[in-house]
């Protein structure tokens, strides 16, 4: 299975980040968008692996208290899109324990700065430059998951396996 520890969001701001990527859809030739059920932060990628237990330990002793997090900004990373998430001392700390706890573990986890970031689309194509405005919205996050990818019917799809509240 390949799987990712992420945060979903919450009504509202999916709705913002809906709105951005229509916003983005309108403004280019082409690109492969990110569909509404796939939104997500993610926290932690780990890849194929079929060691759930262990990773459902590793986000047991990961779980802190819940906090607010904020979308704000927009940038991109070549033909990639995204929306940022505001400077979070908590949601760093978070993801840090995460991928130190998978690592521990002995998942072979990637050693380089959280930089959080939600995609909105990649492999993005405009005849002009785009411009895109995203509201400041904030969010409770109090639930962590592990999620499964898989490609059903062409699609690809994520999946809860395993969601942890924060305590």
């Amino acid at each position: 299975m390949r799987l990712f520890i992420a945060i979903h969001f919450s009504s509202e701001v999916k709705k913002i980040l809906l709105s951005a990527i229509e916003e983005l859809k309108q403004q280019t030739v082409s690109g492969n968008f990110t569909s509404p059920e796939n939104l997500h932060l993610t926290l932690a990628f780990i890849g194929e692996s079929e060691r759930v237990s262990e990773i459902r330990a590793a986000i047991d002793r990961s779980a802190d208290g819940p906090f607010e997090m904020a979308v704000s900004g927009t940038g991109r990373f070549g033909n990639v899109y995204w929306v940022g998430i505001e400077k979070n001392p908590k949601l760093k700390t978070l993801a840090e324990s995460l991928q130190a706890e998978l690592r521990n573990s002995g998942f072979d986890i990637e050693n380089r700065e959280f930089k959080p970031h939600i995609t909105l689309a990649r492999q993005v194509e405009a005849s002009a430059p785009i411009n895109l405005n995203v509201k400041r919205t904030a969010m409770f996050v109090s639930r962590v998951s592990l999620m499964k990818s898989e490609r059903i019917n062409g699609r690809l799809r994520y999946t809860e396996i395993y969601g942890r509240n924060l305590p």
